[in-house]
Parts: structure tokens; sequence; C-alpha cells
């Protein structure tokens, strides 16, 4: 059997950039970035909404508003922690963006990138 043509596998609670970039143009998705304001600042998906990790509490997502939230960091990591400490606190209509904002510009995803030289200048 070929292991390289089969997909990764996604636990339930996440998805793949394919899914999100679809439901994200449907405007079906709120998405929830988790990184820190710096990095949020550097780079990020279009019409994501940043609530960093250390600050993270149920008060501070953004409303649902029929819509899936979709929580997102840079490879997955954090977004994966995000929605296991919100679980507990009894969030679970949550879903997380397996690979993050790597996985998103490897399946071709937009993003908005600061440029550096010219806020430097």
């Amino acid at each position: 059997m070929d292991n390289r043509t089969s997909s990764p596998r996604i636990s339930p609670a996440s998805i793949s950039a394919e899914t999100l970039r679809g439901w994200l143009a449907a405007g079906e998705a709120v998405l929830i970035d988790v990184r820190e304001p710096e990095e949020f600042a550097d780079e990020y998906i279009p019409g994501a909404v940043l609530v960093p990790l250390s600050t993270l509490d149920t008060a501070v997502l953004p409303d649902a508003n029929g819509k899936r939230r979709v929580l997102s960091c840079l490879s997955g990591k954090r977004s994966a922690t995000a929605l296991e400490r919100l679980a507990r606190r009894g969030l679970t209509d949550l879903l997380h963006l397996e690979g993050g904002l790597l996985a998103w510009k490897i399946a071709g995803g937009e993003t908005i990138e600061t440029d550096d030289e010219a806020a430097a200048a």
C-alpha cells in the first residue's frame, strides 16, 4: 500500500485549510486567530479576528451568529490547545484549523502580510 497518497488524519474537531477556505468564501465561518498581536500583525488570514491564547477567555470570543467558529495559529498547536482549554469551559462548538497558517498557505490560501521594510521607513 502506498501511504503517500493517503490524506493526513484529521481529528473530528479539526478542519483542513481547503474546508476553511470554502466556509470563509461562503460566509459560513468566523476565524479566530489565537497567536500573539506581534505575530498577527506580521501576517494573517483575511477576516481573522485576533484573540491571543495568552488572554483567551470565553467572554472575549466573537459571537458565532449562526456560523462555525474556527481557531487558528501558525502551525495548529496553539489552536488545538485553545480548543481543549475552551472545551473544558463548556464550549464544544469550536473547531481548529489543522496545520494553522502554514497549512493555509500551502493550500494556496491568501494572507495579508505587513511589509516590515516599508513600516520601518
